[in-house]
């Protein structure tokens, strides 16, 4: 069974979550069954961000402030902003296209762990609890997704590639694959008195998939778009009460 990050951190962001005052946009094209399948327009006008042991830092982006179980949005999961922002020995990665893709908490069933020796620093799951009420939609950012033979997401032309496309044919279709760049991040500190090292800003491109859809294995080509959106986001870390009554 999968484990989705952005339902397992929900006892952690009810400890920190505080509404941030920003601005963003999140849109694209879907292609989810019995969903959602055309353009897509987040509107998100709720921004929030928790850190959590000074190191990691998850940020919200949705569409109204309603509790996340009923809501549409983007969750993102920055692993380290010290190495983002270069505070943690190396060079800041601070206007770097980074790799977004899947977090280790994320297992697709009959697919193994393997050890990654450089893994993405960055975790983005779209979450869409409010549009597809008959079911638990959550969709990931991963490095490379297959693309149809015109190089998007809706079947319009033609399907992916699938599992038993194992040829060079099937190899070689077009590919998607997910970048952020952060243009700022807040350095994780909940006491940081320094309005600057509190801003979060970013730009993305992300290629969005199911990852019950990977091959069993992991074996053959990447499993199939299920969405694409670019975007950005732009707001401060601001600590102080939950932006949601938890109980």
């Amino acid at each position: 069974m999968i484990r989705r990050v952005v339902f397992s951190t929900v006892f952690v962001l009810a400890c920190g979550y505080s509404l941030g005052d920003g601005r963003g946009e999140v849109r694209g094209v879907l292609d989810i069954p019995d969903c959602w399948t055309g353009d897509f327009n987040l509107n998100p006008d709720f921004f929030a961000a928790v850190p959590y042991r000074n190191t990691s830092l998850i940020l919200r982006i949705q569409s109204g402030g309603d509790y996340q179980n009923f809501s549409d949005g983007l969750s993102i999961l920055v692993d380290d902003v010290g190495v983002i922002r270069g505070e943690s020995g190396g060079p800041s990665l601070l206007g770097t296209a980074l790799d977004v893709g899947l977090s280790p908490n994320v297992t697709p069933p009959g697919v193994p762990v393997v050890p990654d020796p450089n893994p993405p620093p960055v975790h983005v799951t779209l979450y869409l609890q409010r549009s597809c009420r008959t079911q638990l939609v959550a969709l990931y950012a991963l490095r490379e997704v297959s693309l149809n033979e015109s190089g998007e997401c809706a079947e319009r032309t033609g399907p992916a590639p699938g599992c038993s496309d194992a040829s060079d044919a099937g190899v070689a279709a077009p590919r998607g694959t997910s970048q952020l760049t952060f243009t700022q991040v807040a350095n994780a500190l909940p006491d940081e008195p320094n309005a600057a090292k509190r801003l979060n800003e970013a730009t993305f491109d992300l290629y969005l998939a199911d990852p019950r859809e990977i091959c069993p294995g992991g074996f053959g080509p990447p499993p199939k778009c299920r969405g694409h959106v670019t975007g950005f986001f732009k707001f401060y870390y601001e600590r102080g009460r939950p932006a949601q009554p938890f109980p």
